[in-house]
C-alpha cells in the first residue's frame, strides 16, 4: 500500500517556538513520521514571535528529524498592523463586525502569499493538510485553498474570536475537524453544530528525559517547596491572576512555598522573594521542574488541551487549574490528579490542603500518570489519530454539494487594506455580526 502523505499548515514551527498548539503541530508531525503512518511536510513562516511576526527564521526547505519543513517570509509589506489591533479591540469589546471587517482582520493576521503559491502547487500530492489553530490567516487562507482535504485541528477555546461568522464558516467548510478533548466538541458544536467530520484524538505525553529533581534544585538554587507555572507569560494565560492570589496568599499563610514561573512574555513580573521568574529553559530543565514541583498550576481558562498539566502528572505531580476552563477541570475531574479553583478563596483552600496532606498529594500525581499512560500514551494516541484518518477518507471520497471558495492572496495581488483572499464562505447563512 502506497505510504499517505500528509501535510500541516502552522504559523509558528520549531524547537525554538514556544505555544501549545505550535507545540502539538510539530510533536505530531514528528511522531507520525517516526512511526511511518505518512510522510509528513509542513508549511509554515519565518516567523518566532507571535506579538512582532517578524521574519526571524531563514526562508527555504530544512529537515526536522522525518519532517521536510518549509519557511515562508511573513508578508510585513501588507499587513496593516493599525487596522488589525482597532478590528482586534472592537472584537474584543464584542462589537458587532461586518463580514467584510471581519476577513479585513483576518487578511491583516499573519499572511504569506509565498507559503499559499507553495501549498497549491503541492496540495495535489497530500491524502490531507491540517491547519493549527483557527485563529491565524494562515488556516483561514489556507483552508480555501484545499477544502476537500483541509482538516482543521482547531485548539478552540471559548474566546470571542470563537464567535464571529467567519469561523463558524471555516469549521463548516473543512472536510474533517480534529479536536483534543471532548470538551473541545462539545463547546464547538454549541457554537457551529455537529461537524460530520469531527474526531478526537488528543497528545501523546511520553517524555523520554531522565528526570533529577536535584539537578534542577542546584542549578537554580531553589531548595524550598515550590508552585510552578509553565508557559507563555501573558495575560490571556492568566498569569496575572496566579501571581496575584500566590502574593496574597503568602501574605495570610507565611511559609516556606514558592511560586517558579518558567517561560517568556510580557506580564509584569513583581519582585517578591518568594516568586522567581527564570524565563524560557530548555526541555530537561523544564521536566527535571516538573518532578521536583509540590504542584503544578495552570490558571488558564483558555486550554483545548494542555499539554503542560500531562507532562506534569507524566512525572507523577498533581495540578491546580481554573474551574472556568472545561477542558482542564476534565482532566482532573476524570484523572483524579489534581483540584481546581474559580475563587482566591478556593485558591487558599486547595494550595493548604495540598501542603498539609502529603500523602494525598502524592497519591493525586500518581492518578494522574496512571491516567496520561492509558488515555494519552503515543500509541493510543496515534491510533486513534490512524483511525481518524480512515474515517476522513471516507468522508473526502463522498460526494458533497461544491461551496463557495476564493483564491489565497498571491504576492501579486495583494495590495489592498481591506483586500485578500475570503476563507470558505456560504452567503446562505449570512456571515456578519458575532456568529
Amino acid at each position: 500500500m502506497k505510504q499517505r502523505q500528509i501535510a500541516f499548515v502552522v504559523p509558528r514551527f520549531g524547537e525554538q517556538v514556544v505555544g501549545g498548539a505550535e507545540n502539538l503541530a510539530r510533536g505530531f508531525a514528528l511522531q507520525i513520521a517516526a512511526a511511518g503512518l505518512a510522510q509528513v511536510e509542513v508549511f509554515t513562516t519565518c516567523a518566532i514571535n507571535h506579538h512582532t511576526w517578524r521574519n526571524e527564521l531563514p526562508a527555504g526547505t530544512t529537515q526536522d528529524g522525518n519532517v521536510t519543513v518549509h519557511r515562508f517570509n511573513v508578508d510585513a509589506k501588507n499587513r496593516n498592523v493599525k487596522r488589525y489591533a482597532e478590528l482586534s479591540e472592537r472584537i474584543a469589546q464584542e462589537d458587532a463586525l461586518s463580514l467584510d471587517e471581519q476577513l479585513g482582520w483576518v487578511a491583516h493576521s499573519v499572511q504569506s502569499p509565498w507559503l499559499y503559491a507553495a501549498l497549491e502547487r503541492a496540495c495535489s500530492r497530500f491524502d490531507f493538510v491540517f491547519f493549527i489553530p483557527y485563529l491565524f490567516g494562515t488556516t483561514f487562507y489556507g483552508a480555501a485553498i484545499c477544502p476537500n482535504k483541509a482538516i482543521l485541528w482547531p485548539c478552540l477555546h471559548d474566546e470571542v474570536y470563537a464567535h464571529l461568522g467567519i469561523t463558524r464558516h471555516l469549521f463548516e467548510g473543512c472536510v474533517g475537524v480534529a479536536y483534543n478533548a471532548a470538551p473541545e466538541q462539545a463547546l464547538a458544536e454549541r457554537l457551529y453544530g455537529k461537524h460530520p467530520g469531527a474526531q478526537v484524538i488528543g497528545f501523546g505525553v511520553q517524555p523520554s528525559i531522565q528526570t533529577s529533581t536535584q539537578r534542577f534544585r542546584t542549578k537554580h538554587r531553589i531548595q524550598d517547596p515550590f508552585m510552578l507555572y509553565v508557559g507563555r507569560l501573558e495575560m490571556p494565560k492568566n498569569v496575572g491572576t496566579l501571581i496575584d492570589y500566590f502574593c496574597e496568599f503568602k501574605r495570610k499563610y507565611p511559609s516556606l512555598l514558592k511560586l517558579v514561573l518558567m517561560g517568556n512574555g510580557p506580564a509584569r513580573v513583581p519582585h517578591h522573594p518568594d516568586v522567581i521568574a527564570l524565563g524560557f529553559q530548555p526541555e530537561a530543565d523544564k521536566h527535571d521542574a516538573l518532578a521536583a514541583a509540590a504542584v503544578v498550576c495552570q490558571p488558564s481558562i483558555n486550554e483545548s488541551f494542555s499539554i503542560v498539566i500531562m507532562e506534569a502528572w507524566w512525572q507523577g505531580t498533581p495540578v491546580l487549574v481554573h474551574a472556568d476552563c472545561a477542558v482542564t477541570r476534565h482532566h482532573a475531574v476524570q484523572s483524579n490528579g489534581g483540584l481546581y479553583f474559580a475563587t482566591r478563596e478556593e485558591f487558599d483552600e486547595a494550595v493548604n490542603w495540598l501542603l498539609s496532606h502529603e500523602a494525598q498529594r502524592q497519591r493525586m500525581g500518581q492518578n494522574g500518570q496512571r491516567y496520561v499512560a492509558r488515555e494519552y500514551n503515543w500509541g493510543a494516541v496515534l491510533a486513534r489519530f490512524e483511525s481518524a484518518m480512515e474515517y476522513w477518507k471516507s468522508r473526502a471520497e463522498a460526494p458533497t454539494p461544491p461551496m463557495p471558495q476564493a483564491s489565497a492572496p498571491s504576492p501579486a495581488n495583494q495590495n489592498s487594506q481591506e483586500r485578500g483572499a475570503r476563507p470558505p464562505l456560504s452567503r446562505r447563512n449570512g456571515g456578519g455580526g458575532g456568529g
